[in-house]
């Protein structure tokens, strides 16, 4: 059948690029990028496999092959697994794909059953699965991932159609030698030529996207606190701007005498207590608000829908809490403390750099004013009230 042939060279060519290119993926980092070459490259060497060693006797073509497409299946369900976090269960999908070796292995070389070996072969595929599926179906938010698994539900749901309808009707006569030319062999490269084109792209794009934005958020991060940079908080606030949920409260503080601890006690000690004070602010960080270090010891903050009273209240807790710390690598240089300055953030307001500029000043006036405090914009700056802990 000329067709089969035909589509017996388009698949190994086609799973051999995708291969190659989630291969290439891998090398920026992607989790499950080596999982999806391993998948592809042994799908595309298992279709390979009656050209490729056309001499061979038939039993050793099948149990080649069989054995490639349970590798690229494992391979398939582990990608899934990596991309959604699950537990990977090397062991168990190991233990599975032996067992249905040897199955496909007893119908092979003991019954010489074609039919019985593409079911089992069809069978342990799905299984790999539809196990990976039912593990990560709760962890798929996004769109590209719903996309994802909804392709490899379709693989299952094709195999299974295939089974019941190919088998029953169309079931190859003969041996292991006439699969080639069988009408199920033509359907069935059919079929699979275009549920793994979709299957690749899906897994393609979602692999894509997630490295772009790995890149993005390294590029939009400090290294050393963890907190997005001067570039990731303009990002941050300008999709809040788009969406029109642009007020609240902004927030500036800067570590008080902090050149004294890089003097005294080197700037290894001055970098813990810069990431110390970021951990206080990511841990305090009411849900939606965002922080950011703008360059050496200063911090900025925003809390959507705060008020500016709610600011202060936010940056007195923070005050506190960092006034307090266990200091003990920097023992040398007595308590150490920070200012902060709190303005108000309005929709209507042209630029948030405004917002922090009016932040700035009321931090000046709390260092002025003998640092270790909260200053609420205005004119002039007014001292946020203290807050009193009830005994």
């Amino acid at each position: 059948m000329g067709f089969a042939v035909n589509f017996a060279f388009m698949l190994p060519v086609m799973m051999l690029t995708f291969g190659c290119t989630f291969l290439v993926v891998a090398r920026f980092g992607s989790r499950e990028a080596r999982h999806w070459a391993l998948g592809f490259l042994s799908a595309a060497v298992a279709f390979a496999v009656p050209m490729l060693f056309s001499h061979a006797p038939i039993p050793l073509q099948a149990m080649s092959a069989e054995a490639l497409f349970l590798l690229a299946f494992y391979g398939y369900s582990g990608a899934l697994l990596a991309r959604f976090r699950r537990p990977p269960s090397i062991r168990l999908r190991a233990i599975f794909c032996a067992v249905a070796y040897a199955g496909l292995a007893y119908a092979v070389l003991v019954l010489q059953s074609l039919p019985a070996e593409l079911m089992l072969s069809d069978i342990a595929c799905s299984a790999l699965l539809i196990f990976a599926i039912g593990a990560c179906v709760h962890e798929a938010r996004q769109p590209i991932d719903r996309i994802l698994l909804g392709v490899a539900s379709l693989i299952v749901v094709e195999t299974i159609v295939r089974n019941v309808v190919l088998l029953a009707v169309f079931a190859p006569e003969g041996g292991l030698e006439s699969f080639g030319d069988s009408t199920y062999a033509f359907v069935m490269q059919a079929g699979a030529s275009v549920i793994a084109l979709l299957f690749a792209l899906s897994a393609l794009a979602a692999t894509t996207l997630d490295t772009v934005a790995q890149y993005r958020d390294a590029a939009e991060r400090d290294s050393l606190t963890g907190l997005l940079n001067r570039r990731g908080f303009e990002e941050a606030a300008r999709r809040l701007r788009v969406r029109g949920a642009l007020h609240g409260a902004v927030i500036l503080c800067d570590i008080d005498h902090f050149k004294r601890i890089n003097d005294l006690m080197g700037h290894a000690a001055g970098d813990a207590v810069i990431a110390g004070l970021a951990d206080l602010l990511r841990q305090r960080l009411p849900a939606g608000a965002f922080a950011a270090r703008f360059g050496g010891e200063e911090f900025v903050a925003f809390v959507p829908g705060a008020t500016l009273a709610d600011g202060g209240k936010f940056a007195n807790a923070i005050r506190l809490a960092f006034s307090a710390a266990d200091r003990t690598e920097v023992a040398g240089v007595g308590k150490i403390t920070a200012s902060f300055g709190v303005a108000a953030v309005a929709s209507g307001d042209p630029s948030l750099s405004d917002n922090i500029g009016r932040a700035d000043a009321a931090l000046y006036a709390a260092k002025d004013a003998g640092r270790n405090r909260v200053m609420l914009e205005g004119t002039p700056a007014r001292e946020a009230p203290a807050i009193h802990v009830a005994s």
